[in-house]
């Protein structure tokens, strides 16, 4: 998971993202200097964006970074669902892209600690509506205490730049409130490919897992913010695409994987009008 304080304050501003995928795809490697310095990304010695837009890309699910072939250097690579990103919507414009991303960001695997706390974890605890005093004093109690334990991750939610279109925040006065994730037939297939996503990363030697075992290893239904009828609404969308079946003879629920995400992720924009 991504550390405490990774993102250095910024934001993730969505045009500065779109020069890291496209360093990516180009399969360039460097120095942090040198991408901020091909990219446009801006770095310093002692701090710069280049390192916060380099970590939130990894805990988007956008790409995986990997030692180049020199000392120093890294090779940003895109993984199958930020090549999808890359070649449909490299500026993460989206309202479907903005939720994949956030998705990723709240995993316990790849994401962000304090994505993963607020919006996964803290879903009983805080709740759908909180203020953003109740929000700062529950990240202390759970990080201990430091400079602003919120950071940027109301703003992300708020600003056009960043991930504002996906409205998974409102905000009234002192007051923030929680969105449910969009439940729609068009989504089907990109729920499919995350879905495959989590399921082959914390369940990777099983085909056959349980609604429940699944809820409470991945949390994703709290990410969404989804109720039972909610949840059994979206898998029927997603079990009318054939890439995973759901046995509801037996209680709880078989989710059962039928392809593979890799195969999925490039599909995930065919439906999206």
């Amino acid at each position: 998971m991504l550390p405490l304080n990774f993102h250095k304050t910024f934001i993730p501003e969505r045009r500065l993202i779109a020069a890291l995928l496209e360093y990516a795809a180009l399969g360039k490697e460097g120095s942090l200097q040198e991408i901020s310095e091909d990219t446009g990304i801006p770095t310093g010695k002692s701090t710069g964006k280049m390192p916060a837009i380099l970590d939130y890309c990894r805990g988007m699910g956008l790409i995986v970074v990997r030692p180049g072939s020199q000392k120093q250097h890294k090779k940003p690579v895109l993984t199958s669902f930020g090549e999808a990103v890359y070649l449909h919507d490299k500026y993460l414009g989206e309202t479907l892209t903005q939720w994949l991303v956030h998705m990723h960001l709240c995993r316990g695997d790849i994401g962000a600690k304090v994505w993963h706390e607020v919006f996964a974890r803290g879903r009983n605890i805080l709740g759908a509506s909180f203020s953003t005093q109740q929000l700062e004093d529950y990240l202390v109690s759970y990080f201990g205490r430091g400079k602003n334990r919120t950071g940027p991750l109301l703003s992300a939610y708020f600003d056009d730049a960043a991930l504002g279109r996906a409205k998974v925040l409102a905000i009234e006065g002192d007051f923030v409130t929680r969105n449910k994730a969009p439940i729609l037939a068009s989504w089907a297939v990109p729920y499919s490919a995350y879905i495959l996503s989590l399921l082959e990363a914390f369940f990777p030697k099983e085909t056959q897992i349980t609604l429940t075992d699944f809820s409470e290893k991945t949390l994703w239904f709290d990410v969404c913010l989804w109720q039972e009828v909610d949840i059994q609404t979206t898998f029927s969308f997603v079990e009318t695409k054939g890439f995973i079946t759901i046995d509801r003879q037996i209680r709880p629920w078989l989710i059962e994987k039928k392809a593979r995400a890799q195969e999925i992720w490039l599909r995930i924009f065919d439906e999206i009008a």
